[in-house]
């Protein structure tokens, strides 16, 4: 293990714009739908996120892959989240990637995984909106005003006309603070909701993405024809939401049946993968169909794959930093 290059959150940021990692996401549901991608289950390691002990309130996911085609490159992202973070003034979210050549096992290079994870989670959104949003959507509703509600909308402005965004929080001054920082970033008409219903009603696309375990969106507030995108670690929606949408697409079901908005149903024997109409994947290899019509509704919920943040990180060290040397460490 010899010239490790050790790549920082500044650096990758400097590299990586959100049309690019839209591109790289959808290449990478391309891989896995054409069977050129081998993706174990994550494995959690919890610290007191759903258990009384260890007392810490949060946990690490690993999350390991192998990616063919012109990425063809091996990693794992090791990605850790602790609730009261905040109150150290550290993230709620924080990662690691480790590249490794496939065919050695050598250690190409360590990166920040930080970036990488917040703007993939905003491309999967936005690439599973490209297939799934009603061409005719206009309206945005997004619940949660953190650092995914960002970057889920920066994704969203991509791949969607886009009129108007109503923004939802538990905390009002930070919902009021999304909508004055990001109608300036990216010149959009952003108001603030009152409750989550007001998100809702009028909305075309609806995305969660929050910490909470608890629906934040019920059937009865949706109308005809809207894409609801769950994009939390945990329940976001209303039970009858999944359970009754004219289509219900995952990003991978061996991952989200073990975590995520469809875990409470899955352990109550309620959805199986026979409910599920497709993965991701399958529709952007066009094996299946996305929207067929404005009415109908679809639910997506998108839980994260290792292998988009191995394949970001393997075109980023290709493209950018196959032959850097400003910091790198040998371990042999």
């Amino acid at each position: 293990m010899i010239n490790i290059k050790l790549i920082s959150r500044e650096e990758i940021k400097e590299k990586l714009t959100m049309k690019k990692t839209l591109e790289l996401v959808e290449k990478v549901y391309a891989a896995h739908g054409n069977g050129h991608v081998v993706m174990p289950s994550k494995i959690t390691l919890d610290l007191g996120e759903s258990t009384d002990w260890p007392p810490y309130g949060g946990s690490y996911n690993a999350m390991p892959a192998y990616l063919g085609e012109d990425f063809d490159m091996s990693g794992i992202k090791w990605v850790w989240g602790f609730n009261d973070n905040y109150k150290k003034g550290l993230p709620y979210i924080s990662a690691v990637i480790i590249l490794n050549d496939p065919r050695t096992g050598e250690v190409l290079s360590i990166m920040d995984g930080s970036y990488i994870t917040d703007i993939r989670t905003g491309a999967a959104t936005g690439v599973a909106a490209k297939y799934l949003v009603s061409k005719k959507a206009r309206n945005l509703g997004i619940i949660g005003a953190g650092v995914q509600g960002r970057m889920n909308l920066r994704a969203m402005n991509e791949v969607m006309k886009i009129d108007h965004v109503i923004i939802g929080d538990i905390r009002r001054e930070a919902a009021e603070k999304f909508a004055e920082e990001m109608s300036k970033e990216l010149n959009l008409d952003i108001s603030v909701a009152k409750n989550n219903e007001e998100v809702c009603v009028d909305s075309d696309a609806i995305i969660t993405v929050t910490i909470a375990n608890e629906p934040l969106v019920m059937r009865k507030w949706l109308k005809k024809g809207c894409t609801v995108l769950s994009v939390g670690s945990f329940q976001e929606l209303d039970e009858s939401i999944p359970l009754k949408a004219d289509k219900l697409v995952v990003d991978n079901w061996e991952q989200n049946s073990h975590r995520g908005e469809l875990l409470k149903l899955v352990k109550a024997g309620r959805i199986t993968k026979n409910n599920i109409y497709a993965e991701i994947p399958e529709i952007v290899i066009g094996e299946k169909k996305g929207r067929e019509n404005d009415d109908e509704i679809i639910c997506a919920c998108i839980i994260g794959m290792g292998s988009t943040d191995i394949g970001v990180a393997a075109e980023l060290y290709k493209r950018d930093f196959i032959n850097y040397n400003k910091n790198t460490v040998s371990l042999r």
